[in-house]
């Protein structure tokens, strides 16, 4: 898990030193990105400047021979054409090379930051997305991954391109009238200071607005999902579920308002001080050609510089404003993806090996972030390799986070999980996966084929139908997928072209046969069959130690008769072991199990006192105690 001071929100700095970082980070993520991409464009812009200083010094000098008088050769004002000529071309070629080379950049930098996050991401704990903060940081870096490359790229290309330009021309105004160009200088100035401010002030609204965003965002997907729709449209809840999504969305929208408020000053302050200057330089031109500093050719072509230099300066104010208003979100995906080292760190550890003699729980107590009290308070037992070992209790007893630490998905707050004697902790938590299976009640349905559904169970073993279908069969589910319009191959999703859809039940047993094909020594079942008939669940059980013989196997379940074969039962109650014994033991002792089970027991019951029980498609009454083993 991540150390929580590295997931507080960072305040939102301000200053040049944060604005350089930010454009720094912004090359050398691009850089990363598309090195052959990026070293084109900037080639093709340089090759833009020089032309542009080239162009603007071949009119000035046809303009001098034009209107300086005494006459030119007529084959001097041609070569000065030719090469004026020439330059438009190359500019235009480059132009063409930056537009083309810019959008494959733009590609391959959002492909390379969502590679970085989800990279990132996956390296995370469970944990840690238990934490809202690290949640918000998450969500805000989702938000720019969409769309925010691509705006950076373009407002990195355009910015360096206009600055090419500006400073070609510049130096050509330097040539013809260095006073002039130097009063330049100072349009900058106002560029700067309301390109930048228009960005913090963007950034600031993401901040503030990143918890709300992930309500609507999940609002959203509640009201156009297939699955929930179910349940939407049951409940009639499509009305208050959508209320709930606008009244964020205004919150959203007024928080907009305010800050495309302060982005519209900060533009204002850059468009028009950017004007002023220029306008000041056009007034200073037209004085020193009345005064005779300067010629009617350097007039015109010091005026069209102006011209084209006031164009390369709105355009560099477009540009600033989006690459300002997307570097600090590049700065936030930047730290985001800082937490890598701490995260990749706590994977370190000794190799599991591929079997173990025994898991030692030993004062083992788990809480929850946010939550008021422990899941599970000072746990102690073992689990012998090769044994079954049922976990039973009520709702919220601590059954399934007891399973999430024995799969090494959460550490525990105090206490330790051992195996063979070495704590889990110091185990590399990727290594210890692979030697579990896991069947978690909230399994996904995964949008591939049913081969890829059952085969995902374990992505490292060779491809092998026959061991895919041996797992199908196992779990019961062979006979209805090899019964699909194009058997096995068939996409599992009514969302796609061809795609079929499951029963609960069905896609259980696909789950189930996904855990059967991990060849792993410790098998953790929840609630395998809580979607299955009774005849299916039956099967189940009664070929569980068939199916999983010389592997220790951790099963929780809400159906105590389906957990009575187990080697061993332990019952939780609040966090807590309250028994632990074989389901004979229990049953004598009279506690929880045993009220629990014949409470489970009873709706079964006739008026008689006779059990009955399901075989074939009649109901066949079983005399005898409900305590009998």
């Amino acid at each position: 898990m991540v150390d929580s001071g590295m997931l507080l929100a960072t305040p939102v700095r301000s200053g040049r030193r944060r604005r350089f970082r930010a454009v720094g980070a912004a090359v050398r993520l691009v850089w990363q990105a598309g090195r052959r991409e990026f070293l084109i464009v900037a080639g093709a812009q340089v090759a833009m400047g020089f032309a542009t200083f080239v162009l603007i010094v071949q009119a000035q000098q046809v303009l001098t021979k034009l209107f300086g008088g005494g006459g030119a050769a007529p084959g001097g004002i041609a070569l000065n054409v030719v090469v004026f000529l020439a330059t438009n071309v190359l500019i235009a070629v480059a132009q063409s090379i930056i537009a083309n080379w810019r959008t494959v950049l733009q590609e391959r930098t959002g492909i390379h930051v969502c590679d970085e996050i989800i990279k990132v991401t996956c390296l995370a704990e469970l944990d840690d997305f238990d934490d809202a903060t690290f949640h918000d940081r998450l969500q805000r870096v989702q938000a720019s991954a969409l769309s925010r490359p691509a705006q950076l790229v373009n407002g990195l290309v355009q910015q360096a391109q206009s600055l090419i330009v500006l400073i070609a021309s510049w130096v050509a105004l330097m040539l013809i009238q260095p006073v002039l160009g130097l009063c330049v200088l100072a349009v900058f100035i106002p560029v700067w200071i309301g390109g930048t401010r228009r960005g913090e002030h963007y950034f600031e609204f993401a901040h503030e607005t990143a918890p709300v965003d992930r309500n609507r965002v999940y609002l959203f997907a509640q009201l156009t999902t297939r699955d929930a729709a179910k349940e939407v449209r049951a409940f009639n809840l499509a009305d208050h579920l959508r209320n709930r999504w606008r009244r964020i969305m205004d919150f959203r929208l007024e928080n907009m308002r305010t800050m495309l408020g302060k982005q519209l000053r900060s533009s204002l302050i850059s468009s028009l001080g950017s004007n002023v200057v220029v306008g000041a330089v056009a007034v200073g031109l037209v004085v020193l050609y009345q005064r005779g500093v300067l010629t009617v050719a350097e007039m015109a072509t010091v005026a069209g510089t102006l011209v084209l230099f006031t164009q390369r300066l709105t355009d560099s104010v477009m540009a600033a404003n989006d690459f300002f208003e997307a570097a600090p979100l590049v700065e936030d995906l930047q730290e985001f993806l800082e937490l890598e080292p701490s995260l990749r760190a706590n994977r370190d550890g000794h190799s599991p090996g591929t079997s173990f003699g025994a898991i030692r729980v030993d004062d083992v107590s788990f809480t929850y972030q946010g939550a008021q009290r422990p899941a599970l308070e000072n746990v102690s037992f073992t689990i012998g390799s090769g044994e079954v070992v049922a976990l039973v209790g009520e709702n919220g007893s601590g059954k399934t986070t007891l399973a999430k630490l024995l799969a090494g998905l959460y550490p525990p707050r105090s206490g330790s999980v051992r195996i063979d004697d070495v704590d889990l902790r110091d185990i590399d938590a990727r290594q210890w996966r692979e030697n579990v299976a896991v069947l978690f009640q909230d399994f996904l349905k995964y949008a591939f084929s049913a081969e890829e559904n059952i085969r995902i169970g374990s992505t490292g073993k060779k491809t092998d139908l026959d061991e895919v279908r041996a797992a199908a069969r196992a779990a019961g589910a062979d006979d209805f997928l090899s019964a699909l319009p194009h058997g096995y191959e068939t996409l599992l999703s009514p969302q796609f072209a061809r795609g079929q859809d499951l029963s609960l039940g069905q896609w259980q047993r696909v789950a189930l046969a996904r855990a059967f094909y991990r060849d792993a020594p410790l098998v953790i079942l929840d609630e395998p069959s809580a979607s299955l008939d009774a005849r299916a669940e039956r099967a189940l059980f009664d070929s569980v130690r068939e199916l999983y013989a010389g592997r220790t196997v951790v099963l929780i379940s809400h159906r105590f008769s389906t957990v009575r074969t187990a080697d061993r039962i332990v019952v939780l109650k609040d966090g807590r072991i309250i028994e632990n014994g074989t389901h004979a033991t229990l049953m004598s002792a009279g506690g929880l199990y045993a009220e629990l089970f014949t409470m489970q027991a009873s709706g079964f019951l006739d008026e008689d006192g006779g059990l009955f029980a399901e075989e074939g498609d009649d109901d066949v009454l079983i005399r005898g105690s409900v305590t009998d083993g």
